[in-house]
């Protein structure tokens, strides 16, 4: 299937608050119980031993929902958990410190914009590494290779996750658990519950716009083959590795991952 950069509703300036809030939300609330990234923890502690991972900056943090779900998974499989940093270039303070609550002493929230383009220099000396999880396939082709190439330049390990590739198959076995998170999210949303309610079981246009952004968001993911022609132009001097992690039913998600190799020879 070839790649399509369509849009996606709730990244739209004008979408209204409501509706951004609810796609993200339910996709937190499927990636949470249908145990997406449970298979991710195990390749993600791995990743962490090789890298010498103490403290991860999480760039596109959004509500920073994905980054808690990891953590949980590490707990789950009583693994080492490293330090999160939540980042995003528009963050969503509330929620980030929401999760920071859930995490003390191992999850802060960056309130001022990060651009995971162009991080600079003081938050690059203060981290091992950079996680990018459920949003890599929001940028284009030219923004993915600049996120990677300033992750190089530091000299930074990187971490990508996507909850499926970029096939139909891939997208229908996640999609139990998004309807599921989206039938469910105005008896659990911390704002505008009757607007979402309204919106979703009396009209149900926040079902019909999920629908569309999911699939969008499938067709926007990158294959290995795409992810391995980005780092190409970057030098040799990084391991490079793709992996799948599978959830029932059927389903897997993905996971591009790079360590520089002076990591791995100490």
């Amino acid at each position: 299937m070839r790649r399509v950069h369509a849009f996606e509703f709730h990244e739209r300036g004008e979408c209204p608050r409501f509706i951004r809030e609810s796609i993200v939300e339910t996709l937190g609330n499927g990636l949470r119980w249908g145990r997406i990234y449970h298979g991710v923890g195990a390749l993600f502690a791995e990743f962490c031993r090789e890298a010498r991972c103490e403290t991860v900056v999480d760039m596109c943090s959004g509500s920073g929902e994905p980054v808690d779900i990891l953590l949980n998974a590490l707990r789950e499989r009583l693994l080492p958990t490293p330090r999160f940093v939540l980042t995003d270039l528009l963050p969503n303070a509330p929620a980030m410190d929401r999760v920071a609550r859930r995490w003390p002493g191992l999850v802060e929230a960056v309130h001022t914009p990060v651009d995971a383009t162009h991080v600079s220099r003081t938050l690059a000396r203060e981290h091992d590494a950079r996680t990018v999880i459920s949003a890599f396939h929001h940028f284009t082709p030219e923004l993915a290779a600049a996120i990677l190439g300033d992750a190089v330049a530091s000299r930074r390990a990187v971490f990508i996750v996507e909850p499926c590739p970029r096939r139909a198959a891939g997208f229908l076995a996640l999609l139990p658990a998004l309807a599921i998170g989206m039938y469910a999210n105005p008896l659990l949303t911390p704002r505008a519950r009757l607007r979402k309610a309204l919106f979703t079981y009396a009209v149900p246009l926040l079902p019909a716009l999920g629908l569309w952004d999911g699939v969008v968001s499938m067709m926007r993911m990158y294959t290995r083959r795409e992810l391995l022609d980005m780092v190409a132009p970057l030098g040799d001097d990084y391991r490079w590795s793709f992996a799948r992690a599978p959830f029932t039913p059927g389903g897997h998600a993905t996971v591009f991952a790079g360590i520089p190799c002076e990591r791995l020879e100490r």
